[in-house]
């Protein structure tokens, strides 16, 4: 095995990121991989585990079923459109209605 840390859990490894930019990557990639196991696994019942391997980390995890990854890949949607409202700040845009067309 090449030098690296394996982690239990994704939580723990987005929690290892030091910035608000950094755990977003972290969360994307972890994404993208659940993402191409729900593909993988959407022909079957059973789903053993998962790993990601960037070179430098490990991630394995299990799961039982196609609605835990997509419940897993909700969770982390949710949690990374909090790191990027922390990068980014909340924004609202007023818009006056009568700019809005089929409207009188």
């Amino acid at each position: 095995m090449a030098d690296g840390v394996i982690y239990d859990s994704a939580g723990i490894y987005v929690a290892s990121r030091s910035t608000n930019l950094q755990k977003i990557a972290a969360i994307d990639a972890i994404i993208a991989k659940l993402e191409e196991l729900a593909l993988i696994s959407a022909g079957t019942i059973n789903i053993d585990e998962y790993s990601l391997d960037d070179g430098q980390t490990k991630i394995r995890t299990k799961y039982r079923s196609g609605a835990d990854i997509a419940t897993s890949i909700m969770d982390f949607m949710r949690i990374r459109e909090i790191y990027i409202n922390r990068v980014n700040g909340r924004q609202i845009r007023l818009v006056d209605s009568r700019n809005f067309t089929g409207r009188e």
